[in-house]
């Protein structure tokens, strides 16, 4: 009787672990680090002691919270994700279009090179 009690026990302890890791998985699979993490850490674990409110909250947290290296990914890869080759022929493109633009060059010879440039 006592080996199923503690089995028991052990079952419910493991749920009670697991729901409480939820919102923590979440956030770290969304990218939240920090402070952040370590609010909705202490807010899950502190909802066995409340009830669940703060796990409930920490849930919705770790949903709505803007996980900040998302932003700075998002600002460090604008400058990089143009390849030099690519730079280039975007500044070959400029100046034919200014010289169209200033009536150097016509349309046709605009297009025949624009598309020189492109297939290159």
């Amino acid at each position: 009787m006592v080996i199923l009690f503690l089995l028991y026990a052990l079952f419910w302890l493991c749920i009670i672990l697991l729901l409480i890791y939820v919102p923590i998985m979440i956030a770290k699979r969304r990218g939240i680090s920090g402070s952040e993490l370590t609010t909705i850490s202490i807010l899950s674990w502190c909802g066995v002691l409340f009830v669940g409110i703060t796990w409930i909250i920490a849930v919705i947290l770790s949903l709505i919270w803007q996980p900040k290296n998302w932003i700075e990914k998002d600002t460090s890869s604008k400058g990089t994700s143009i390849s030099p080759s690519a730079l280039a022929d975007l500044e070959l493109l400029e100046k034919l279009g200014a010289l169209k633009e200033k009536g150097a060059i016509t349309e046709e010879e605009f297009q025949k090179e624009k598309a020189k440039i492109l297939k290159a």
